[in-house]
């Protein structure tokens, strides 16, 4: 090769060099843009499931509150099913790592039940719109078969409630019930507080956190013996 061809050579193999990170950048620049649009996109579905239920919420609906084309939605999610399964996982996951970072700090298998109980009342109140959104869509969504989502995902949020119980168990023992028995009534205590939203007496949760631990002390068999308040605030 002459110098004169190696040197087109050189200059052909930098530019393509240039334009393959430029289309790099590109690719970059769009997933970006798409990542941010699928965010706005699963806020304004958040919004949209507090304010119209799940029945009535809507592609269209979605896409007035998050003030963008209905046409732009389908790019991102196909259906309404694909996309409230989307929101589903997310919810619920932003839900376990607060819980789960919660019960991280606690030393014994007491303090992680405590700190649960706690956490669980906490995450309902300081993020109320996504927890709001994530029972919405439990108790009244369904998939594209028609399977309501309680029948599915219903149990989701007691494995760790259930493997807490467990430990607990084993190291303190509690005679009073089974650690499957407890885990669905100290949910259900937690999901009853959360639906009683509008309750004209309704407790501050702080409140009834304690007599909800105090509560289960006393059913499980094992006496309240951990302030758990340090841990969590």
């Amino acid at each position: 090769m002459n110098s004169e061809n190696q040197g087109n050579f050189e200059e052909i193999n930098t530019s393509g060099e240039i334009t393959g990170k430029i289309n790099e950048r590109r690719a970059s620049q769009n997933s970006i843009i798409a990542d941010l649009r699928k965010e706005q996109i699963l806020d304004a579905a958040t919004l949209t499931l507090i304010e119209a239920g799940y029945i009535n919420t809507s592609l269209a609906k979605i896409a007035k509150k998050a003030d963008i084309s209905a046409a732009l939605i389908p790019y991102y999610f196909p259906t309404k099913t694909e996309l409230i399964e989307k929101l589903r996982a997310a919810l619920l996951q932003k839900q376990e790592n607060y819980i789960h970072g919660k019960v991280a700090q606690a030393q014994t298998p007491l303090e992680m039940l405590y700190i649960y109980i706690r956490a669980s009342l906490t995450y309902s109140e300081e993020h109320k719109h996504e927890y709001d959104a994530l029972m919405e869509i439990i108790y009244n969504g369904r998939d594209e078969n028609g399977t309501p989502y309680y029948k599915i995902f219903g149990n989701e949020d007691t494995e760790l409630l259930e493997k807490i119980l467990e430990a607990v168990q084993r190291k303190d023992g509690f005679p009073g019930m089974n650690p499957v028995s407890l885990a669905i009534l100290i949910n259900g205590a937690i999901r009853g507080y959360t639906m009683d939203a509008n309750a004209p007496d309704k407790q501050d949760y702080e409140t009834y956190c304690d007599e909800l631990i105090e509560t289960v002390s006393m059913l499980s068999g094992f006496s309240r013996k951990y302030t758990y308040e340090p841990i969590i605030q």
